[in-house]
């Protein structure tokens, strides 16, 4: 939804696509509430949570692999995001695990390829077969988009999980986590209280809980606000004109 909101805001969808992505985010929500309210905690809520996210991807992937340069750089965004990104977490976790141990509950590990210089990095790696795919988006913006996506899914972890994100991996140790924000006394920490879960945070004999950030639901819902202005904007531009 990220990526979406994001797209549309920079015009690489369409205001009517971009409101149709946003009203699939609306529906996951509603059927992520009623099947809470009628489930137990468990797994499946993080298998709802990720294959409506790839159900949306291979849409895309199938109806607009083959169309125009606007809609393949959009699928590169996608790709970015929830392939080449979300994948990488198993690297970390195989690397962790030779080298070292694993930390106790990081399951999803941000050490070596989530990391800023592994945005860089792993989409150039994969640009060769992207381009063999998606054959209308030129090189640059086929590595550009595929990259900005990756960022996002990043920026996206840094405000959902306390897990640090490491900035200047391999060359130093620095890390952070914008999740920080989000727990420090005040308004904002007051609206969102632990900033993971919305529907029944997880406890430790239910570690994955109802995994539904708010964190992730009050940054999708300032990507929506701007790009309501940037719609309500447009329209009074064309009014005047």
């Amino acid at each position: 939804m990220c990526a979406s909101a994001v797209a549309g805001n920079v015009d690489l969808t369409t205001e009517r696509e971009t409101e149709l992505c946003f009203g699939y985010y609306a529906l996951f929500l509603i059927t992520f509430w009623i099947a809470s309210s009628l489930i137990e905690p468990g797994i499946w809520a993080m298998y709802l949570h990720d294959w409506f996210g790839n159900a949306a991807l291979i849409f895309f992937i199938l109806l607009w692999g083959r169309k125009d340069a606007r809609r393949q750089s959009f699928v590169c965004l996608l790709i970015g995001g929830q392939v080449l990104s979300a994948y990488t977490h198993m690297f970390d976790v195989i690397v962790l695990g030779l080298h070292g141990s694993i930390p106790e509950g990081m399951w999803r590990p941000h050490n070596i390829l989530h990391t800023p210089l592994a945005a860089l990095v792993v989409p150039l790696v994969a640009l060769p077969l992207i381009r063999l795919i998606f054959r209308r988006v030129g090189w640059f913006s086929a590595y550009f988009f595929l990259s900005l996506g990756y960022f996002l899914h990043i920026f996206a972890d840094t405000i959902t999980y306390g897990y640090p994100i490491y900035l200047f991996w391999p060359l130093g140790s620095f890390e952070v986590s914008l999740v920080e924000f989000f727990q420090r006394p005040g308004v904002v920490s007051q609206l969102l209280g632990n900033p993971l879960y919305v529907f029944q945070e997880a406890t430790k004999e239910n570690i994955d809980g109802f995994i539904v950030y708010k964190a992730e639901i009050a940054v999708n819902a300032l990507l929506a606000a701007l790009f309501a202005v940037k719609v309500v904007a447009r329209r009074f531009l064309r009014a005047g004109s």
